[in-house]
């Protein structure tokens, strides 16, 4: 794109640039919790960690954001970038990052050396030191020995240095042969980067958007086409928003259409062999589609009109063809209620709709049954059952008894996110496998899996007092500062209550959840805040249904 198509769109700049994102960067839970994890292993001198992710999918801009993070901690880093390197040229290149001096001509001894003077030095002001080898997969196996070494160094039982790999997969298949398999047991945290699932992928692109003062907007169809061709890697999808941007300029469309889509999937396609893939498979599942259609109207055809039908000597496809009826069913009678309105609008001259209904003023009425009485020449009709006990006092608890229909629709459908999004926003659900035996917390259960297919043993909905949105190295509320408080209490915390994600912050969330065989997701999501609150006393009395 050029500059002028950016001014067109009124952009101040590209917001799908294909450098490392810095600023803007579009965080989802799952970077969140690696981030947490990772500045975790390395505060904490873990020694060796190791992340993962395919081609594309943002491992440069996560690590951008995880030295951001550290930014105020007492850590010198060296980040190495070039990995087609020898065990030495890999030693010298950390040596340098360091601002240390070393000759060219310095084995591998002398710079293991050199590097372990420096670190212990660093370690004595209690500064931390950090490796970060990015495109680690390209490293030979004598450079990874040499790192493995520099992993031994220690000083009073603390590593002197923190080394992070940063790969793609085949890293980590090669880490699992027998011959590397020293370095994979020093490896204290593995965490894997995913692509974007649909619906990150559409707030990927949305947050873009308006992070430049765009008017452009992804709605779902053209979603759809993006996330089809991309499966939610983050370089194709601004590869092909940008061009799609291009496009709509073109077209003189004022959104993100689905032409403006398919144009720049198309021309991604034509110099992206993953994306020509997706889009060859897609068609190829259609075309399948299509034949397995036609094979069964030729089933249909020719195959069944050979075999006879169970009431004669052709079946009902060969009667179908030849214009032929099938027999007449078998008349049976039926008793027929017609509510009062239906009954003013029927003609007056009209057969004999109900056999056993009869006449008066022109109107039709139905005779009652054996021992029923006629009320107003018609029968009443039956009201609609009403939902159960259970239903009503689980919504009464938390004031909605006004979601009746959408619990009955969840129910139904097995489909508890029903429900989820008609609730109001100070009102939180819960997907729960047990209950608190007592509680003081003020909360309504529902036994789920009783009344519908599948899911969680329970669903509980309550009104939590606070909503833990931002969980990384170094942010500060009001709301840590009450978790650090009940964490305190429970004897999962013994740092200072400053109301600071640290790593003893983390380390205790992450106790609780493993006690509490919770989901480890490592930071305070909203089962382990209502546990919490649970175990650390509450504030109201229980109320269940």
């Amino acid at each position: 794109m050029t500059t002028d198509i950016f001014e067109a769109l009124g952009l101040d700049k590209n917001p799908f640039s294909m450098a490392a994102d810095t600023e803007g960067y579009f965080h989802t839970d799952t970077t969140k919790q690696i981030l947490e994890e990772l500045a975790f292993g390395i505060l904490s001198r873990k020694g060796f960690l190791l992340l993962t992710g395919e081609v594309g999918v943002g491992k440069t801009s996560l690590l951008f954001q995880l030295l951001r993070r550290l930014e105020a901690e007492d850590l010198v880093t060296s980040w190495i970038f070039n990995t087609m390197l020898n065990k030495e040229e890999l030693l010298l290149a950390i040596a340098r990052d360091f601002g240390l001096q070393a000759p060219k001509t310095a084995n591998v001894a002398h710079l293991i050396e050199l590097l372990h003077d420096f670190m212990v030095k660093q370690n004595s002001v209690d500064k931390n030191c950090a490796i970060i080898v990015d495109e680690a997969h390209n490293l030979s196996l004598p450079a990874l020995e040499a790192l493995r070494m520099l992993s031994n160094l220690e000083v009073g039982g603390r590593k002197l240095v923190q080394i992070l790999l940063v790969a793609q997969p085949e890293l980590k298949a090669r880490m699992d042969e027998p011959k590397l398999r020293q370095l994979r047991s020093r490896v204290t945290i593995y965490r894997e980067l995913i692509p974007f699932t649909l619906e990150e992928t559409g707030m990927y692109v949305n947050f873009k958007l308006a992070g430049v003062s765009s008017r452009f907007k992804l709605s779902k169809v053209p979603l759809k086409i993006l996330y089809a061709a991309t499966l939610g890697n983050t370089r194709m999808v601004n590869l092909i928003v940008e061009r799609a941007l291009y496009a709509a300029v073109a077209f003189g469309d004022n959104e993100l259409s689905i032409r403006a889509l398919k144009a720049a999937v198309t021309e991604i396609a034509s110099c992206q062999v993953e994306v020509a893939e997706r889009l060859g498979k897609k068609s190829r599942q259609k075309k399948t589609i299509a034949a397995a259609a036609a094979a069964f109207v030729l089933l249909l055809f020719v195959v069944i009109p050979l075999f006879p039908s169970e009431s004669g000597n052709r079946s009902l496809l060969g009667l179908v063809l030849s214009g032929s009826s099938s027999p007449e069913p078998e008349k049976k009678s039926v008793s027929v209620v017609v509510p009062e309105k239906t009954r003013k609008i029927v003609p007056k001259k009209q057969g004999n709709l109900v056999k056993s209904g009869k006449r008066e003023n022109n109107s039709l009425t139905v005779a009652p049954k054996k021992g029923e009485k006629r009320k107003n020449n018609i029968t009443k009709p039956v009201s609609a059952p009403k939902p159960p006990k259970a239903y009503r006092d689980f919504l009464r608890a938390v004031g909605l008894l006004s979601l009746l229909p959408e619990l009955g629709k969840a129910v139904d459908s097995g489909n508890v996110a029903v429900l989820a999004g008609a609730l109001p926003a100070d009102v939180q659900m819960l997907k729960m496998e047990r209950l608190p035996a007592q509680s003081r917390v003020k909360f309504s259960a529902f036994p789920w899996k009783h009344y519908a297919r599948g899911g969680s043993a329970w669903i509980a909905l309550w009104k939590p007092p606070f909503i833990v949105k931002d969980f990384y190295y170094g942010y500060r509320s009001g709301d840590i500062l009450t978790l650090q408080k009940m964490l305190k209490k429970l004897g999962y915390y013994w740092g200072p209550d400053d109301g600071m994600v640290g790593p003893l912050t983390w380390r205790a969330v992450n106790g609780f959840q493993k006690d509490m065989k919770l989901k480890r997701t490592m930071w305070p999501d909203p089962e382990t805040v209502f546990w919490l609150f649970v175990m650390s006393g509450g504030s109201e009395t229980l109320t269940t249904s």
